[in-house]
């Protein structure tokens, strides 16, 4: 060694020498030498080698590898060896450095790497060419890449992290990286070791790759890959190895390291162009990220589904193999978890321009959407903890003392398999730790799982470690299990200790095991957790175990160790599962213990033992409360103990929440299939889905569209997955949804009968079964008249007119054919069918033998034979005669074969059979047809056959047969009679003669016949004396030709001639001639007897016709109208239904396609708006909504004519009023029937008596809308009121039904309806109103009704006048406690008028005369109207014109009485003509003027002109309707209307024109309503009152005050039940004045001043503190919640009080940070103390907690409802709403339907509905249970479910009056739906400067719509936040940037109430600060005004509760705090009335 150094040095020397003179050349071989010598030194001896590595030394081997390539031309290997060995000798190098200490270094790695990466990146292209070699740059590339690859050799140390930091100190990232961008080229190799040295460098290191992402990023480093060109294969191949530090095909043993190449590669693929690029690296994307649960959760966790659908977009530049693949992935990768964002974005790829054209990734998506909603395990957990890591893990706090007797354990985990470890043998391994509870000693309990995925307990004492194992089960196989392990003491001193494990709660082990010592502290607690190490002893110090034995896999029984077995037989059982060995050796024996390096659901630890029934209920409970069984909720790394012990635990490792749709699939075939199967899955084990399939109408919108599916997608498949669906809702037992699968999917044919035969067979066979299972269920609904209707409808008469349809379209010789054909097959059948009738009627109908019943059965046959019958049938009569002889034939063989001597039988044969004959002998010898081979079948009678021998010749076609039967016949029967026997041989031998004359083949049928004959009679004819030459009949072969000869013999011809023919003769004369005589007179007798039937049936067929009507026809008729009435109303109401499924399936597409939905259309259609019939509480309709079925109504603007004359109502014909004049006025006031007024005093006993719900009265009405009349029927119960909507095409599908419960019902008034005195309004106390009309003589009964249940009024004030009088609205205004506004609307409410009728139509009065001024100013009397003089004599000038018109008028009749003006003031032609830009208006405007625009002069177009218009013509007396005071939108044309131009400027007629004093519609209503509001207003609008609702109406006041209308326009004045015309009822209606005469003057109102100090001499009135803004004061309370913050603090408004409780304190409700409740009193007034309210400190309780960890506890979180007996809450870990009795202190319901935390609530200002967000992106809208108007409770299920937000929902807010649910998200926009419906209506989006997300923590909605929206966005540095206020309409109105962080705010009227986290109290208007803040010196966190509008509640930081006030100081009286508090029995010790006052500065 010293020699090598010595030369080393003098090398250097020398080299140093030469190097000055520039002789390399020379040198190259020395410092080859060199560098040799310094490779050695490094590999012998690191102090030597420390001394070899100097400065001088680094630079030479630096220059080594710098001039490789400038080195001349030789051997390339050669040069290579002496790169790899200069590489090598650096690498040593490093590893020398970074063992050594800094004082034995001479040169820093640091620095040794700085040169190394500036040799790697140098610009050796800038050399001078003479030290260039020829290969200079292929030989540079070669040593980058070496250089690069030594990289990864200098990372493989020993101290592997410590070289990485040095590494990326020296900028090792941007090196590479610009190393990389300078790969421009064919330089692929260098790229791919590039990667690899950056893989190196990031290789385990968490902080490497941190500095990688943050240095350059992963964006980055694929701009610079992109730009190198398309990549190769083994460039992709590294990135992949890059994301799984290894190679990639081991990702199975690897796991993924790094999922950002991933990320990169996805977004590659588009940008590949080659096609097996692209599918190669997608193939293997879906290997590495599906190998196993633990790569998918990274997968999911790095966002990556959203980087695939990303790619996905491209889809035009993917294959679609690779697209497959991506869809595919994401599919698995959804399976395990996904986010709603991620399903939006997949839909809403599929979204196509066309809607014919189908996305080519429908079916891979459909089949990916299966594949997440099938569930892969048998359980699966939807929150639990992520314990992979080997250092992860829960350590609990330390237990001091075991608080019970035993020890339980309950988790649910999920272990995957360890690649690593397979294989390994036991000894050595690792164990992993499901718990363990340790003493500072070492001693205690604990349990594992072992490498081979065993479970083991195990105790651990002083000496011995016992373990019990559960063999041959292993729990790494990726599944969810339930292991519970309970461990408990003998019952008895010295008793045997037992664990039970269990496994998804069944047990599976009983084994002994020592119980530990629990009076130890455990002070090393751990769940899934290393805990605790133990130090093994070396193994001489091991003791000997008493026993041991090894893991034999041997399935043990049990049941015999829990029997009462001895010790010993326990043991030997025993030691299969048991294991003892000495403590301290447990980490040789069973491993080192680790986390549990899996996946940790719930976990519950008990003190005592559990029971198997409660180890089975904590098992089944964790599969359906999954989604909220995280018993360890965790909160910053905290794991929350949720019992009472509070032990709450530190967490290491990553808490996962999965989105629940998990569940099975195989019908992927058919795309409906899968569909349906998605469907099942969703809805599998899923109570909430399956609610929320029923609420939406999902199964019906299922069975609509399936009907619209082509018929060949209809298939097999698709009837398996609906069998599937249904099985599956079957064993849910949801019975509604099952009754609606019934009725929509299964049994609607209109689905079923369109595929082809199996699948509608199929179909028909699985409704038999299921109905053949439980007949009962189904009889009623789907029995045999469902049945029965569907045959008709679908295979009934219409299927079988359709076979005649197709005759019409064959050729017309086809048509013929065909038709002959089938009618010719119809008659065969009708004659069958009736013969056979005939047959049965004369055979069994007629049973004796008698002349009379043959007599009777003759009839038939003379009535076929009856003259001119032949035309009247279908056959001819003797074919029809013919089949019946045939059927009576076989009849009576039938019946001689049952009865065997039977002689009435007998006798019907014989007769039947001398029929037959003479029906063949009158009828046979003519037709041939007639001898049929049934005859002889049947013919058993030897005289037919005899007959029959006589006619053989005639008919040889039946000679054979005839033949054969008479030789059968006598071979069977004895021919005794002489006379018979020549009769038969002389017939045979005439024929025989006659055929061997002919030589026909008779004769060869004959021959067998005479045979047998002549064998028969040979002797008894005495043959053998007559006929010796006879030839033998037996046996002779040749008798055939002997016959035939010997026939022509004269020996034969003499025998016939004379023995044989005449007694032939004398036979046939007696037996046949005398038969057809007697034949002859029974068919006349016969014959007779039918024509006296007939007569006698024509006589008795009169009577009979009549009976038979009366009994059976009009029956009939009526049933049939009846049947046919049900049919259609069953056709109808299926056709309804189907209406109202698509109707809804359309109001969900709106959704769907809206900008908000999935499925949103890529360019929105614009929105058309309309009025909605919601109003405020101020009955202010404000609201638009959107108009899906909008027209332009160009048609109108095109028939405009701008010509035409306007006719007013002053045209009206004088002697149509002239016949309806009367001359009395009567009220409509009603008097209740006594019977009545007692009904209504006694209701309640009756609702206590009996609860159930019972019809009361039931009525047709017509529901009145301002656009149409609705037919329907109106159902009184004892607790409901219902309306049916009867009319046939109804809105929306739905209609218009309503259902309210009695405490809902506000206001009742009588109405009239077109002059009648006829209808009701109803009021509701949600301000929705419905105007009903009845019959005439119907509405007061229901009146009375009504009234008896329930009683809003007085019952004795019924007329307008009086119900106004006992209201106290006039007092109340004259006092200034409501504004005119309201007044107004209230006066005209009283009087009749309504929204609902434009022909009473509210009115308000013209207030300005100032229109032209470009200022307004309010304080100038002279800009309004004078309020004392009617419009039409506002102008002076007209006043004369006006009175001399009065004085002049005459009627010549003398009916007509005297007026001022011929039109009125208010009618519905003025309010369209004000209203004509906004629908419904527009229409009926054009509906008025006959389908056309009025001519735009006189339009509506502008307010200055209209005003203008008045003054000039006194005959235009329109005043002005409510719109004018709170409706912008009217005055703009946002339909954008056609409305034409002026005729004399030509000005477009658009947007109203506007006073130059408004800036635009909105400052417009603003200042209108300002000066509504006015001083000058509020004097003198009782003047108008008096005008136009008062004294001046009518009489000598009205002619004074020049108030005189035509005499129509007064109440009472026309009867209109004598009109006829309704065009003249309807122009007379709009005049009318309901509401009476008031005889004496209004009063004045107040003034502001006078009102003030009247309230000031009240002892129990408030001042209103937003008049008196300048005056507050604050005063603090304290004790509520001292140092903890206050985060509510409210006073209910509708507490009820009783009288005897009248004076006594309210309720004040306060909420603190630690859920601590507090219910005070509180007074808003008190006289006797200067502060003006009494605060009454009481009881407090503690909420059910904890809240959900890591969510800010805010305001919004409680809601209390209006009576203070409920408190609603949010924020609950187990993502439910609580709803929490005030008055018990506990909790009443627990309401769980999100799937994610509630983060804020917000309730309406009626108390009906209260409405949630969620972090599950959703809001829900619950409705707030009352009975008998007061609040029990929330619903069970939501009343709607709303969607659209793409994040966490953080605010909302609900108006029920408006019909309006906001809510703001963290996704910074606002969604408005409405309630009733849940339909989307548009989105709010705050502006915002920064491109940073905006957030909506909160937001408000006001009494007018009004949204007040506070945003906030946060920045690096600070927290930028503002208010947004936008209009009910969502118009935006303005901004206002704040300095505060808003932590709180309310709205009331125009007053917007905010606090801050900076302390300040803030009240503005409008945006606009109306007074300066108030500084609370703490952070706000509530704030809330009174409902006397007297104070507002802030809640602070350090728990005080401010109340700020008029700060006015009052007069003492004497006795101060004296006065009774009544129902408070509280010492005045504990009444604070909150004299301290808090001092706040303002804030300037």
């Amino acid at each position: 060694a010293s020699c090598l150094i010595y030369l080393y040095h003098l090398g250097w020397v020398w080299y140093n020498q030469q190097k000055t003179l520039e002789k390399l050349n020379q040198i190259e071989v020395f410092v080859f030498i060199l560098v040799w010598i310094l490779f050695l030194l490094s590999l012998m001896f690191q102090r030597n080698a420390l001394q070899a590595i100097s400065p001088a030394t680094m630079e030479v081997l630096m220059r080594v590898l710098a001039d490789c390539d400038s080195w001349e031309d030789g051997d390339p290997e050669e040069v290579g060896r002496k790169v790899e060995l200069t590489l090598k000798c650096l690498t040593e190098v490093v590893h020398i450095l970074l063992t050594s200490s800094s004082d034995q270094r001479q040169v820093e790695t640091s620095t040794l790497l700085e040169n190394y990466f500036k040799l790697l990146n140098s610009d050796h292209s800038a050399l001078p060419n003479q030290r260039r070699s020829r290969q200079w740059e292929s030989r540079f590339i070669a040593l980058q890449i070496k250089m690069l690859n030594t990289i990864t050799a200098m990372l493989d140390c020993t101290d592997r992290p410590v070289l990485q930091a040095i590494f990326l100190n020296s900028n090792c990232f941007e090196h590479l990286i610009r190393l990389l961008q300078n790969c421009k080229g064919q330089l692929d190799c260098l790229a791919v070791s590039t990667i690899k040295a950056l893989t190196a460098v990031m290789n385990k290191s968490p902080a490497a790759k941190e500095v990688f992402k943050e240095r350059i990023g992963y964006t980055h480093m694929f701009e610079v890959l992109k730009s190198l060109g398309q990549p190769p294969l083994e460039l992709l191949k590294e990135l992949m190895n890059m994301a799984v530090e290894g190679d990639h095909t081991s990702v199975g043993i690897l796991g993924i390291s790094n999922v950002q190449p991933l990320l990169l590669l996805i977004q590659w693929l588009p940008e590949l162009e080659s096609h097996d690029l692209q599918i190669f690296i997608s193939d293997w994307l879906k290997r590495i990220c599906c190998i196993n649960r633990q790569s998918r959760t990274t997968c999911v966790n790095a966002n990556m589904g959203i980087h695939i659908i990303e790619t996905l977009g491209s889809h035009s530049s993917l294959h679609r193999t690779c697209a497959e693949n991506l869809i595919a992935l994401h599919g698995s990768l959804g399976s395990q978890s996904v986010s709603s964002e991620e399903i939006r974005q997949l839909l809403r790829l599929l979204r196509v321009d066309e809607s014919e054209y189908i996305h080519p990734y429908t079916t891979p998506v459909t089949r990916a959407i299966l594949t997440m909603a099938r569930k892969q395990s048998l359980e699966s957990a939807l929150q639990y903890f992520n314990l992979s890591h080997s250092m992860a893990g829960i350590s609990v706090p330390s237990i001091q003392k075991w608080p019970g007797s035993a020890f339980s354990f309950n988790a649910w985990f999920c272990l995957d398999q360890d690649q690593l470890t397979l294989g390994n043998a036991n000894k050595g391994g690792k164990r992993k730790q499901l718990y363990s509870f340790f003493t500072g000693s070492g001693m205690g309990f604990e349990a594992f799982i072992t490498h081979s995925g065993m479970l083991v307990v195990a105790v651990c004492t002083k000496r011995e470690y016992a373990a019990v194992m559960l063999p041959d089960h292993s729990f790494c196989d990726s599944l969810w299990h339930n292991i519970t392990i309970v461990h408990m003491p003998g019952k008895r001193p010295f008793g045997q200790s037992f664990v039970y494990i269990y496994d998804n709660g069944q047990q599976k082990v009983s084994a002994p095991l020592r119980f530990p010592a629990m009076n130890e502290p455990f002070i090393s607690c751990c769940i899934g957790s290393a805990g605790q190490r133990t130090t093994t002893p070396p193994p001489s110090q091991i003791p000997d175990p008493p026993f041991s034995s090894p893991i034999i896999p041997h399935r043990t029984s049990f049941g015999g160790i829990l029997s009462s077995a001895s010790w010993g037989g326990t043991l030997e059982k025993s030691k299969l599962i048991t294991k003892l060995i000495s403590a301290g050796t447990q980490d040789s024996e069973w491993g080192c213990p680790t986390s549990l390096e899996g996946q940790l659901g719930s976990v519950i630890i008990f003190y005592e033992g559990l029971q198997p029934p409660q180890v089975k209920a904590l098992y089944l409970a964790g599969e359906h409360v999954q989604s909220y069984c995280l018993n360890l909720a965790c909160k910053n790394s905290i794991c929350l103990d949720l019992s009472t012990n509070c032990l709450h635990g530190r967490l290491t490792g990553n808490k996962v929440v999965n989105w629940d749709i998990k569940v099975k699939s195989r019908l992927e075939r058919n795309l409906i299939a899968t569909f349906i199967l998605i469907v099942k899955h969703f809805i599998q084990r899923h109570p909430i889905n399956q609610d929320n399939l029923i609420h939406s109408h999902g199964v019906a919108t299922l069975g609509a569209l399936l009907q619209k599916v082509p018929s060949a997608l209809m298939d097999v498949n698709v009837l398996m997955a609906i069998q599937l669906l249904i099985e599956q809702v079957s064993l849910e037992k949801n019975m509604q949804l099952l009754q609606q699968m019934y009725q929509y999917l299964l049994f609607d044919f209109r689905i079923w009968n369109r595929g082809d035969f199996p699948f509608r067979i199929g179909h028909i066979q699985y409704l038999s079964t299921i109905i053949k299972d439980s007949r009962r269920v189904f009889r009623k609904k789907y029995g045999v008249q469902f049945l029965l209707d569907t045959l008709r409808i679908y295979y009934g008469y219409d299927v079988l007119d359709g076979s005649f349809n197709v005759l019409f379209i064959l050729p017309p010789s086809n048509n013929l054919i065909l038709l002959y054909l089938f009618l010719q097959r119809c008659e065969e059948e009708l004659l069958q069918l009736l013969t056979n009738i005939l047959n049965y009627v004369m055979c069994k109908g007629l049973e004796k033998s008698d002349n009379n019943t043959w007599i009777e059965r003759g009839q038939v046959f003379s009535a076929l034979t009856k003259p001119g019958i032949s035309s009247e049938l279908l056959r001819p009569s003797d074919e029809i005669k013919l089949i019946l002889l045939q059927k009576m034939l076989e009849w009576a063989v039938m019946e001689n074969r049952e009865s065997n001597t039977n002689p009435v039988t007998a006798e019907n044969a014989l007769r039947l059979i001398l029929i037959i004959q003479d029906f063949l002998q009158s009828e046979g010898l003519v037709n041939s047809n007639m001898w049929t081979e049934k005859v002889h079948q049947r013919s058993f009678a030897k005289c037919l056959l005899y007959f029959v021998l006589s006619h053989l010749y005639y008919f040889p076609q039946v000679c054979a047969m005839a033949s054969a039967k008479l030789n059968t016949l006598l071979q069977t029967k004895v021919i005794e009679n002489q006379d018979e026997a020549c009769y038969i041989l002389g017939k045979l031998e005439h024929v025989l003669s006659q055929s061997i004359k002919e030589q026909t083949e008779i004769y060869s049928f004959l021959i067998p016949l005479i045979r047998t004959l002549v064998s028969k009679i040979y002797e008894l004819l005495f043959m053998n004396l007559h006929l010796p030459s006879l030839p033998f009949t037996n046996g002779s072969s040749s008798f055939f030709e002997d016959f035939q000869e010997y026939c022509s013999s004269n020996e034969w011809q003499v025998y016939i001639e004379k023995y044989i023919v005449p007694y032939m003769k004398q036979y046939e004369t007696l037996t046949f001639y005398g038969g057809h005589e007697n034949m002859a007179l029974y068919w006349k007798d016969c014959y007779e007897a039918l024509m006296v039937n007939m007569h006698k049936r024509d006589r008795e067929g009169g009577e009979s016709k009549l009976k038979f009507q009366e009994f059976f026809v009009e029956p009939f008729n009526r049933k049939a109208r009846q049947e046919n009435l049900r049919y259609n109303n069953m056709l109808k109401q299926l056709s309804s239904q189907q209406l109202v499924t698509l109707r809804r399936w359309k109001a969900i597409q709106l959704y769907l396609t809206s900008e908000r939905g999935p499925w949103a259309e890529r360019k929105q259609n614009p929105v058309h708006w309309k009025l909605a019939n919601v109003e405020n509480y101020s009955r202010m309709r404000l609201k638009l909504v959107p108009n899906y079925n909008f027209r332009t109504h160009e048609d109108a603007s095109a028939l405009r004519d701008n010509l035409g004359e306007f006719q007013w109502l002053d045209s009206l014909l004088l002697e149509v009023v002239k016949q309806v004049k009367v001359s009395n006025m009567e009220e409509d006031k009603l008097d209740l029937p006594e019977e009545d007024i007692t009904a209504r005093v006694n209701i309640d006993e009756k609702e206590e008596q009996d609860q159930k719900e019972k019809l009361v009265l039931s009525e047709d009405c017509e529901l009145i809308t301002i656009i149409d009349v609705i037919p329907g029927r109106l159902e009184i119960t004892t607790q409901h009121i219902y309306f049916y909507d009867c009319s046939i095409e109804k809105e929306d599908g739905v209609g218009f039904d309503f259902k309210w419960p009695h405490s809902q019902i506000r206001e009742i008034h009588l109405r009239r309806y077109n002059l009648r005195r006829s209808a009701l309004e109803i009021f509701h106390v949600d301000q929705s109103n419905y105007f009903l009309n009845f019959k005439k003589e119907v509405r007061n009964k229901v009146y009375s009704r009504l009234l008896s249940l329930h009683s809003p009024n007085s019952y004795g004030t019924r007329s307008p006048q009086e119900l106004f009088k006992a209201s106290g609205l006039t007092q109340k205004w004259v006092n200034r406690e409501i504004t005119n506004f309201d007044y107004l609307i209230q006066i005209n409410t009283m009087a009749g008028r309504t929204y609902n009728d434009l022909a009473q139509y509210p009115v308000f009065p013209w207030i300005l005369q100032d229109y032209t001024s470009e200022e307004l100013d309010l304080n100038n009397p002279s800009v309004f109207r004078d309020l004392s003089k009617p419009i039409g004599v506002v102008n002076d000038k007209n006043a004369k014109a006006m009175r001399e018109k009065y004085e002049n008028f005459e009627d010549p009749m003398g009916t007509i009485d005297k007026f001022h003006y011929g039109t009125h003031y208010s009618n519905s032609a003025g309010v369209m003509h004000y209203l004509i830009r906004t629908e419904p208006f527009t229409t009926l405007h054009i509906q008025l003027q006959s389908g056309r625009f009025d001519c735009a002069d006189r339009q509506f177009h502008s307010i200055p002109a209209t005003w203008q218009a008045l003054m000039d013509n006194p005959y235009d007396v329109k005043e002005l309707i409510p719109e004018f005071f709170y409706f912008p939108e009217f005055l703009e044309n946002q339909n954008q209307f056609n409305l034409g131009c002026l005729q004399v400027s030509k000005d477009v007629v658009n947007d109203v024109i506007l006073p130059k004093w408004a800036k635009s519609a909105e400052d417009f209503i603003y200042k209108h309503r300002k000066a509504l509001e006015s001083e000058y207003v509020s004097a003198h609008l009782h003047e108008w009152i008096d005008l136009i609702f008062g004294y001046k109406q009518r009489g000598p006041a009205a002619v004074e005050a020049l108030n005189v209308f035509y005499y129509c326009s007064y109440e009472g004045a026309v009867d209109l039940d004598a009109l006829t015309d309704e065009k003249e009822r309807k122009a007379l209606e709009g005049m009318i004045n309901n509401f009476g005469q008031t005889l004496e003057p209004h009063p004045p109102r107040l003034s502001a001043e006078e009102a003030v100090q009247k309230q000031a001499k009240t002892d129990t009135s408030t001042l209103n503190l937003f008049q008196h803004l300048s005056e507050l004061k604050s005063f603090f309370i304290e004790g509520i919640s001292d140092g903890i913050p206050l985060i509510k603090a409210i006073v209910p408004k509708n507490q009820s009080r009783s009288f005897m409780s009248q004076g006594s304190p309210e309720l004040l409700i306060t909420v603190s940070m630690n859920y601590v409740v507090g219910t005070h009193g509180w007074l808003p007034y008190d006289r006797n103390i200067s502060n003006y309210f009494t605060f009454i400190k009481d009881q407090t309780r503690s909420m059910n907690g904890p809240f959900a960890p890591g969510l800010e506890i805010t305001s919004k979180l409680f809601i209390v409802s209006h009576d203070a007996k409920l408190l609603f809450s949010a924020g609950h870990w187990d993502n439910s709403i609580q709803v929490m009795s005030l008055t018990k202190g506990k909790t009443i319901s627990h309401n769980i339907r999100h799937m994610d935390i509630v983060t804020c609530l917000a309730t309406d200002y009626c108390g009906i509905h209260l409405i949630s967000g969620s972090r599950d992106t959703t809001c829900m809208i619950w409705q707030i249970i009352q009975q008998g108007g007061v609040p029990v409770g929330l619903a069970s299920k939501p009343f709607q479910i709303l969607y659209g937000h793409t994040d966490e929902v953080l605010s909302v807010g609900i108006s029920t009056e408006l019909d309006m649910a906001v809510s703001g998200s963290r996704d910074g926009t606002v969604i408005i739906h409405t309630i009733q419906k849940g339909q989307y209506m548009r989105t709010l989006r705050p502006p915002c400067e920064s491109s940073l997300l905006l957030t909506v923590p909160n937001l408000a909605i006001s009494w007018e719509g009004h949204i007040v929206i506070y945003s906030s966005t946060e920045e690096k540095t600070n927290l930028k936040s503002a208010l947004h206020l936008f209009s009910v309409n969502g118009k935006y109105l303005g901004s206002q940037v704040l300095t505060e962080q808003i932590s709180d705010l309310c709205i009331t009227g125009e007053h917007i109430i905010t606090g801050s986290l900076q302390g300040f109290l803030i009240v503005e208007i409008s945006l606009k600060k109306s007074m300066n803040p108030l500084a609370m010196r703490m952070p706000i966190h509530c704030v809330c005004v009174t409902k006397e509008y007297s104070h507002i509640l802030v809640g602070l930081e350090d728990g005080k509760l401010i109340v700020v006030g008029v700060g006015k100081p009052a007069e003492m009286r004497s006795g101060q705090l004296s006065r009774k508090l009544w129902g408070s029995s509280k010492r005045l010790s504990q009444i604070s009335a909150g004299e301290t006052e808090y001092n706040t500065q303002d804030s300037k």
